[in-house]
């Protein structure tokens, strides 16, 4: 099994795994959707043959490039192969773990070659108990720091701690994370530090428990015509495992100084540190995880409907929802993934006469086939007794979304159940009667699954009666604005702070963007903005770098500089200008413009590159572009 990573900063971490066939491009029915307006909607193709791979571009627009060359025939891919589209950049089968999470991505590497000279290695538990009379009363003094700080300073309270003892310079710490237990980036310091580790002392951590005095760090990764440069330092780092109550480590510290070597000493105080902080650790995870479960309840019950659109042809679709909701036709709604297919199932229930009973939303894709029955039409029998969740819905609405992954047996009884008002509980001869009004969905297209044999055609004439298909949000642009205020305010309220505003210049981001994802992107997006914007104004600096580089904002030509798309051209420009040190190429490749675009803008907005060249190398120039900013 061969995978793809994403290896651009603003992406690090995406991940996909290829199948016998995996198209790539901007569609949403492709493999791997691509955030890049250069792309085409299906920009190029990678094919398994035998045990090898091979990629070929579809006759897209703009061309696919592996390592820097463009493809004009189906090419085999080797491992270290840089993939271009657009400015995604795409690494195969990299032998690369990388882990995300709430700080910057850790990349974990196999095949690094290792020097084992003056390494120090010992138990974990053993080197926690190693300690120095002076080392016990700092593990005591840190234990009751810990004990009066509030959870949300736990981490700075960690970073001291670490940086006064031990002197760390750069420090990470690697978390379980989740019902999933996913390995996740739970700290670092500095806040930008990126965690680069090889894959023998992250296992000698994370799977036997010993606490590490590593002779080696590694300084950099980079890809290039399909080789792997791995730069190394001979200085040492420190790791240790974090554990909980449970007895099995559950993550990992790791700690650099650059002003002097790490010594025994430091490793015993690391190690009793890591035991002492490893329960506030879980309780700030912990409160985290229950606060997106709320904030996802919060969304799953509380839809979108409620907010006025401007768009006519939403208009116009809500208007036939709420005629063709007063009769118990079967309704279909189709529509690109992400649309919010369920707000309309719900505007359409509580507007018809079973608005005072249940709507219940059944996830079919969420079902395992050998449960469905039972979970659908309940159980009866001597060894149970189960309501299933049409007989929930029994004189409400019932709304089975990605209909398609039916059984063959529950189609049949969908179909009794329309035709007839019955269903058969499992273990029962006696019939329910049921009054229902069914709303199915479909992330295919449910025709060619009746073509196929797949499923029933008289199922599916039943069920399209009457059809609706929502917009892509690309194509409601005019509603980005009122859903994103609307979104940012309930994500906040769960929050616990009140929403004020966006920014113009935000907005105009927002509406620059092709919303491959539609209202579940948005939805998704402007829970990340509420977490980042605390004081309940969302500015450009909380804004994720590929929402800021929607190629629109730098592809309409002349654009007014006093307004809103203007403030973020300029914002943007300015952002691209200090991170490329005044590169005017390297600004133009970034923002995929030419060069000579880069100093007709910067002109305009009275920005000189020299001046960021000259600030990079610690002259008199610009030093930082928030002086600029209105």
């Amino acid at each position: 099994m061969s995978e793809l990573v994403a290896f651009r900063e603003d992406r690090l971490g995406f991940r996909v795994t290829l199948k016998e066939k995996t198209v790539l491009g901007r569609s949403s029915e492709c493999d791997l959707i691509l955030f890049d307006r250069s792309a085409s909607r299906e920009h190029a193709e990678i094919t398994k043959i035998d045990d090898n791979y091979f990629i070929v571009d579809l006759n897209s627009t703009n061309g696919t490039l592996v390592n820097d060359l463009p493809i004009t025939i189906q090419t085999k891919l080797n491992s270290f192969d840089c993939i271009k589209i657009g400015q995604e950049i795409f690494i195969f089968d990299p032998y690369l773990d990388i882990i995300t999470g709430v700080a910057p991505a850790a990349l974990i590497l196999n095949s690094v070659n290792e020097s084992h000279q003056n390494l120090i290695s010992k138990p974990a538990l053993e080197a926690a108990v190693s300690l120095t009379q002076e080392q016990g009363a700092m593990i005591a003094a840190f234990s009751g720091s810990l004990c009066q700080s509030p959870l949300e300073d736990i981490n700075k309270t960690i970073v001291d701690f670490l940086t006064q003892q031990i002197g760390a310079t750069s420090i990470s710490i690697l978390w379980l994370w989740g019902s999933g237990r996913q390995m996740v980036s739970y700290l670092s310091f500095p806040e930008d530090k990126r965690l680069l580790l090889s894959h023998l002392p992250f296992k000698r951590v994370t799977e036997n428990g010993q606490s590490l005095i590593w002779p080696r760090i590694i300084t950099e990764l980079d890809f290039n015509a399909g080789n792997r440069h791995v730069g190394q330092l001979e200085q040492n780092c420190l790791l240790t495992p974090v554990y909980s109550s449970e007895p099995r480590h559950l993550g990992l510290l790791y700690v650099e100084n650059n002003l002097r070597p790490l010594a025994e000493d430091d490793l015993n105080l690391a190690a009793a540190a890591a035991q002492i902080f490893s329960p506030y650790i879980i309780n700030v995870v912990a409160q985290t995880e229950l606060e997106k479960e709320k904030l996802q309840l919060a969304y799953d019950e509380d839809p979108v409907t409620d907010i006025t659109t401007r768009e006519n042809q939403v208009k116009i679709i809500f208007s036939t929802a709420s005629q063709v909701a007063q009769k118990d036709d079967p309704i279909f709604l189709t529509g690109e993934p992400g649309t919010d297919k369920t707000s309309l199932a719900r505007h359409i229930h509580l507007q018809s006469h079973r608005k005072n009973g249940r709507l219940i939303v059944v996830t079919l894709s969420d079902m395992p086939p050998a449960q469905m029955d039972r979970l659908l039409f309940g159980q009866d029998d001597a060894n149970n007794s189960h309501l299933g969740l049409l007989a929930l819905a029994d004189n409400g609405t019932v709304f089975l979304r990605h209909i398609e992954r039916l059984t063959m047996n529950a189609q049949r009884s969908v179909l009794m159940a329309l035709e007839e008002g019955l269903i058969y509980p499992i273990g029962s001869r006696i019939a329910r009667n049921l009054s229902l009004r069914f709303i199915s969905s479909s992330s295919t297209k449910l025709h060619e699954k009746v073509e196929e044999g797949t499923f029933r055609e008289d199922l599916y004439a039943r069920l399209t009666r009457v059809n609706l298909a929502l917009p892509p949000l690309r194509e409601t642009k005019n509603d980005i604005e009122s859903l994103a205020n609307a979104l940012l305010a309930k994500a906040a309220r769960h929050l616990g702070y009140s929403f004020q505003s966006i920014d113009n210049s935000v907005v105009a981001c927002l509406r620059a963007y092709p919303w491959p994802g539609n209202i579940s992107e948005l939805r998704s997006e402007c829970v990340l903005l509420a977490h980042l914007t605390k004081n309940g104004h969302v500015t450009m600096d909380a804004l994720p770098v590929h929402l800021r580089l929607a190629s629109e904002v730098f592809g309409q030509g002349d654009i007014p500089q006093d307004s809103p798309l203007g403030e973020a051209e300029r914002y943007i420009l300015i952002k691209t200008l200090v991170s490329q040190a005044g590169d005017v190429e390297m600004v133009a490749e970034v923002l995929n413009i030419a060069p000579e675009e880069v100093i007709i803008k910067a002109r305009a907005y009275g920005l000189d590159p020299m001046d960021y060249q000259l600030a990079a190398k610690g002259g008199p120039g610009k030093t930082y572009p928030d002086d600029q900013l209105a």
